[in-house]
């Protein structure tokens, strides 16, 4: 052994050693090497070597803890078994290895897991379906991306704050300075512009205005982020019955549609005018319960059919005549003809009862379904109103029944649309309901700002404009003849047509003793206009019965005064009727107990039928082209235009204290409905009449010039006519 600077270095396990180096012959460095050069590695070179000084051993300790083993140790896979498993035990002891055991050796560290702490309390994973459920692979119903593992995310999150760069966007420093100065010169000139351009006259110049922002940066978090659910095959089975009310509710949802704030018709202001929104109708789920059934349409309309059939076993015998399923013979010898009204069945309900008819109306597609309106007879009568749609197959209960404020005066169905039910009011109001609703359902309404009328509507009928437009023509109290035209924002556009004015001086036609001359001024000069009848030819003339007794010749050409007028009865003009076989003649009815038949083109009255009191409506029958039936008071009188006509063929009377209002033929002509002040519509049939003839035109033609046989002018003036209408039609 040898020392050299204090230091003391030896070789081998031991520090006394079985040879010593001669520092002149080799050094520390020399010995290393040889080491090196030996084979060994480094790591067991240096458990080779120590280091005392001062008999102190100063040699550091290993930096491979004996404790934790290699990673050749834990590697079992065949790809690292290319060299043999070194242990550290050995390298430690410095036992001797063969060269082809010698190599360098790659330690890995492990951590021990319960040295970490899980805090479990937090759930970091939202969203995320448990996976105890029992849930099938389903496939996806469109392409994801690839579902990536949910992270777990540490509970604390190291954040560094760090400043950055300060960065002055605008900077005004305050400068002082001695006056006198160089730099203070400078800075009175800056002053004195500054002065210039706020308070002198530098501040009327020109300037721009702008707003800047600063740009926007949407953030996302972790819980924002969606996982895709989980899916799984369920076996679900539909019948039939549920397939069809699917589609059928499908079919009724509509789409949405944009505000529509189209003029339809450059006469209506803008101002009337307002946006309209489609309601969408949504499908609604079916309930179980009685309470949920019942109050769904459908259940309403299984009901009504049930009601019909029951109805049905009740009436069977009537509905049977009613139909025309029982005739007569009109061979038999029995045959006689006494005009019989057989009573079927009266219309009635509670809701309804006590309230005059006031106007009764039959759906052109369907005969079966008629809409009655319930008023009140005299004016000062306060009653509500009600719409009772009734169907003839059944009598016991309306299908339908609207209740309003005001009481009814008129109804009529539409041609274009059998739905649609035009109604008139007491107070002026017009307005089209939707009979397949259960409840009110209004199509459209006239507001105060667009309609003038405040009197009562006494008639009112639908006009086409073209093949899918309509529109409403009305008559009111104070003698207005309105047309009411729909718009797609439900309103009704109110255009004025015509009103009547009082009929001063001599008239044709009709004479009445001479008035009084009246001192006082009237107080109005405009007589109401009870009734409207449209001619059955030329689509823009029309007649309209007022309360003063005359009958005005109007047409939608000229709105500001009548083409002819003549007087018919010397009270109101309760109704008129054109023939169904003969489109010149007329009849009308009045408060003077008379019923007078005109035709088109003679100055005088045809024939006038008398009857006991004020008849309020006649009606022509469709099958028969000479029988009439009138309503006069309580009195049911049944005329014959061919057999007599100073007295009817017969009559029926009712208890006195009821008043007939309405009288309408069925389409069959063998039914008639009668309409009273008690708010029932009795049902006859009619019987024991002359069987039709097959010329219908010549038997009321011959009827007519019959009753004129004393009048040889008038049959003179008869003959010229049918001459002319033969040219013109020739």
């Amino acid at each position: 052994m040898s020392q050299e600077g204090g230091v003391q270095v030896s070789t081998g396990p031991s520090s006394t050693g079985t040879a010593t180096t001669d520092p002149s012959r080799m050094s520390v460095s020399d010995s290393l090497s040889k080491v090196s050069k030996a084979g060994f590695s480094f790591m067991e070179a240096r458990q080779a070597h120590h280091v005392i000084e001062s008999g102190v051993d100063f040699t550091p300790d290993d930096i491979v803890d004996p404790d934790f083993i290699t990673m050749f140790d834990t590697f079992t896979h065949a790809a690292f078994e290319g060299k043999p498993r070194g242990k550290s035990e050995v390298a430690l002891k410095g036992k001797s290895k063969s060269t082809a055991d010698m190599g360098m050796k790659v330690f890995a560290t492990t951590i021990s897991l319960d040295d970490i702490h899980i805090d479990h309390t937090q759930n970091t994973e939202e969203g995320v379906i448990p996976d105890d459920l029992d849930l099938e692979i389903a496939p996806s119903a469109f392409y994801l991306p690839k579902e990536y593992p949910v992270m777990s995310y540490p509970p604390d999150v190291l954040i560094v704050l760090k400043e950055t760069e300060t960065q002055f966007m605008f900077e005004l420093p305050c400068f002082t300075y001695e006056k006198g100065t160089a730099e203070a010169t400078v800075v009175e000139e800056e002053n004195e512009f500054y002065q210039y351009i706020t308070v002198g006259k530098g501040r009327n110049r020109k300037m721009v205005v702008e707003e800047t922002q600063t740009e926007a940066k949407v953030t996302q978090t972790r819980h924002t982020l969606a996982t895709r659910p989980q899916k799984k095959n369920a076996i679900v089975f539909a019948s039939m019955w549920d397939m069809h009310d699917t589609y059928a509710r499908l079919a009724r949802i509509k789409a949405a549609e944009e505000p529509d704030e189209m003029v339809l018709y450059q006469s209506a202001a803008p101002s009337l005018l307002r946006k309209r929104v489609k309601v969408l109708d949504t499908s609604e789920r079916r309930g179980k319960t009685f309470n949920e059934i019942g109050a769904m349409p459908e259940f309403f309309d299984a009901a009504l059919l049930t009601e019909r059939v029951l109805s049905t076993l009740e009436y069977c015998e009537q509905q049977k005549k009613f139909r025309g399923l029982v005739t007569v013979d009109p061979l038999s010898l029995d045959l006689v003809y006494v005009y019989s009204l057989q009573p079927l069945w009266t219309l009635e309900c509670e809701e309804a009862a006590n309230r005059p008819i006031t106007s009764i109306s039959f759906n052109p597609k369907n005969q079966n379904i008629m809409a009655v309106g319930h008023g009140k007879y005299t004016y000062a009568d306060h009653m509500s109103g009600i719409v009772c749609v009734w169907c003839t197959k059944n009598p016991c209960k309306p299908e339908r029944m609207y209740h309003f404020q005001d009481p009814l005066t008129s109804v009529a169905f539409s041609d274009k649309n059998p739905n649609w039910l035009g109604c008139g009011f007491a107070n002026g109001d017009v307005l089209i309901l939707d009979v397949t609703s259960y409840t009110i359902k209004t199509i459209a309404k006239s507001e105060r700002d667009t309609n003038p009328c405040f009197e009562p509507i006494w008639a009112i009928c639908w006009r086409s404009i073209d093949k899918d437009n309509q529109y409403l023509m009305t008559t009111c109290q104070d003698g207005r003849i309105n047309r009411f035209t729909s718009t797609k924002t439900h309103d009704f556009i109110c255009t004025p047509m015509m009103r009547i004015s009082t009929v001063e001086g001599q008239m044709k036609e009709l004479e009445t003793p001479k008035q009084c001359l009246k001192v006082d001024v009237p107080v109005t000069r405009y007589p109401a206009a009870l009734c409207m009848k449209w001619h059955p030819v030329i689509d823009h003339i029309y007649l309209v019965g007022t309360d003063e007794g005359c009958i005005h010749k109007c047409s939608t050409h000229y709105l500001n005064q009548h083409m002819d007028v003549f007087r018919a009865h010397s009270g109101p003009v309760y109704s008129m009727e054109y023939s169904p076989f003969m489109n010149t003649l007329l009849v009308s009815c009045g408060a003077d107990n008379a019923i007078r038949l005109w035709i088109e083109g003679m100055d005088d009255v045809i024939m006038t039928l008398n009857c006991p009191s004020a008849v309020f409506d006649i009606a022509f029958c469709p099958i028969n082209s000479t029988i009439l039936i009138s309503a006069s008071g309580n009195v049911l009188s049944i005329w014959d235009l061919r057999r007599k006509t100073h007295i009817p063929c017969a009559e029926y009377a009712f208890h006195p204290s009821v008043l007939l209002m309405y009288i309408k033929f069925s389409p069959s002509g063998d039914n008639v409905f009668v309409g009273d002040t008690l708010g029932r519509i009795h049902t006859f049939h009619l019987e024991d009449t002359p069987i039709p003839p097959y010329y219908q035109k010549k038997l009321l033609d011959e009827a007519v010039k019959k009753a004129l046989c004393t009048r040889p002018q008038l049959l003179k003036q008869l003959d010229k006519l049918e001459k002319m209408k033969q040219k013109q039609s020739g």
